[in-house]
């Protein structure tokens, strides 16, 4: 996707940069909405492939139009960014970090959020205007070590002397309504747009790091949170840290020029 920034190995750090760049001068919540305006629509939840009832007290638009009868098919692959897309949501991502990223935050166009309800055994489908945050457990982490056959045909394998870090996660899912799914989401895009500049963060059941890597090197998303008060907090976080370091800067040029 042109213009899509997809979030990977130093995250942290490319991410802090990007982001205190995007907030100099940003205005908290200027030309934000608390999701997109309720109105007539499916309830969320599962989906009627699975036949089960699901909360009736949340309405909202999904970006599916274009997939009404007689309006053509939806094209997942579209490009553009939340200024096009009825469903993006203000609110943040929050990082293993702490870093908190701002702006209005979409998955893939005509998608729901597919997680598989551990409680219940069956998958769940939520649209994002449904959703009030998203929370992680790490189930565990480890590093693994490298195997491999001693020689072809040769079913005894050997360790290599190298290593790597794993990681398995299940999200927490709470809706408006307060209703919660706990399970498993595999590879599901979140993105989040905020000035025109997107980033690309995929929610996941397992994270495995590069050779040599520990834990600590995989960062993760900690939680996702949705609504404009929180894409507030989020900016005024970011603003303040942004001030701090440049406050920092100046400090430490001032003794240089003595």
């Amino acid at each position: 996707m042109s213009g899509v920034r997809t979030v990977g190995q130093g995250i942290v750090f490319a991410a802090m940069a990007a982001a205190l760049g995007m907030v100099l001068g940003a205005t908290p919540g200027a030309g934000l909405a608390d999701g997109p305006a309720a109105g007539p629509g499916p309830a969320a939840g599962s989906g009627a492939a699975t036949g089960a009832p699901a909360p009736g007290d949340i309405t909202f638009i999904e970006d599916d139009d274009a997939g009404a009868p007689g309006k053509g098919a939806v094209n997942p692959f579209a490009t553009g960014g939340a200024a096009e897309r009825r469903d993006a949501v203000a609110g943040y991502v929050e990082l293993s970090s702490g870093l908190k990223l701002p702006g209005k935050i979409y998955t893939t166009r005509g998608k729901r959020l597919k997680v598989y309800n551990l409680k219940r055994g069956l998958y769940e489908y939520v649209p994002v205007p449904a959703l009030k945050r998203i929370d992680v457990t790490v189930e565990w982490e480890r590093v693994d070590p490298e195997w491999r056959f001693k020689e072809a045909g040769n079913p005894e394998k050997v360790f290599t002397g190298r290593s790597y870090p794993v990681r398995s996660m299940a999200w927490t899912v709470v809706l408006r309504n307060d209703h919660e799914i706990y399970g498993h989401i595999l590879g599901q895009p979140l993105y989040i747009d905020h000035n025109g500049k997107v980033d690309r963060f995929l929610l996941h059941q397992r994270d495995k790091g590069e050779m040599g890597q520990t834990v600590q090197d995989i960062p993760y998303i900690r939680s996702v949170v949705f609504g404009v008060e929180a894409y507030n907090q989020a900016v005024d976080e970011l603003k303040a840290k942004a001030e701090a370091a440049g406050a920092k800067k100046t400090g430490a040029a001032a003794p240089a020029k003595k």
